[in-house]
């Protein structure tokens, strides 16, 4: 059966000084032979909307899926807000078939739920990247939680009536590092692989000066994964309990009302390292 899947994503592969992580998970759900991915909605984190919402049309031009419908979220108002219109449209319209993968603020989801209060119970299921349980250190830096707390209040009502939720947290993603020397291999794939490789570059240079890595961490492209093939993943119930005060930091732990949740754990760094690039040559030869 095929899988129905929106992406909401602040997706700023390509912008100076912003991440390819979005972009990356994109690519990953693309390739997936059982997924049909039915749009793109964009909202903020990485960079602001305007910025994010053409860059994603670009995107999805560059990488050959122009045809994939592309939709502009808001910061602030429900009602104008397309991406949270079609959100609730295509949810009604797969009463329960639909999945979501959300990458970024939660902003569009909020909104979804503003304009119908039924929506999270017509969504199968929510795979989100973002929220710590403990304070994310690499290599001696503290990074801040930049996703689950960008809008806490919508972050903290998608926790609360969202059903069969997903959480890749940061802590959890600092597991599918990607060194910089297995990444050259893409000069060697095919067309679309050099194209990935040149156009990724720019990130592993500014994770080398900011936190002296020799590579690069693909935050989004585990949510994308553990949602799509679970088999990679130890899937374990968690119980959090986030709160007002909390989720501005995006800490999944305060002092709020409890609720399980599965936050995936990778069974084999190298096996899942390997299937991510599995999917990449993939995507390159359709």
């Amino acid at each position: 059966m095929t899988r129905k899947l929106i992406i909401d994503c602040d997706n700023a592969f390509s912008v100076d000084g912003c991440d390819i992580d979005d972009g990356l998970a994109i690519i990953y759900a693309l390739a997936q032979e059982d997924v049909e991915v039915l749009g793109i909605t964009t909202t903020f984190g990485n960079n602001k909307l305007d910025i994010i919402y053409p860059n994603t049309l670009s995107f999805m031009k560059n990488i050959g899926h122009p045809e994939i419908p592309v939709y502009k979220g808001s910061e602030a108002s429900h009602e104008d807000n397309e991406a949270a219109r079609f959100l609730v449209d295509m949810a009604n319209k797969h009463g329960g078939d639909l999945s979501l993968l959300v990458l970024g603020s939660t902003t569009n989801l909020y909104h979804g739920w503003l304009l119908n209060n039924d929506f999270y119970n017509k969504i199968q299921d929510i795979s989100l990247m973002g929220g710590i349980t403990e304070p994310l250190i690499i290599n001696g830096k503290v990074l801040n939680e930049l996703n689950l707390s960008c809008n806490y209040k919508a972050s903290l009502n998608v926790l609360e009536y969202g059903k069969n939720i997903i959480i890749a947290t940061g802590n959890t993603c600092l597991d599918g590092f990607f060194t910089r020397e297995r990444f050259e291999r893409l000069k060697e794939g095919n067309d679309f692989e050099k194209w990935l490789y040149e156009n990724s570059l720019y990130w592993f240079s500014r994770e080398k000066c900011v936190f002296d890595n020799h590579g690069i961490y693909i935050w989004d492209v585990l949510a994308a994964a553990a949602l799509l093939n679970p088999s990679y993943f130890i899937e374990k119930a968690v119980e959090i309990c986030p709160d007002e005060d909390s989720m501005q930091k995006g800490l999944l732990l305060g002092q709020g009302k409890k609720r399980k949740v599965v936050i995936p754990k990778i069974k084999d760094v190298d096996a899942y390292i390997e299937h991510v690039y599995e999917q990449f040559k993939i995507f390159g030869e359709r």
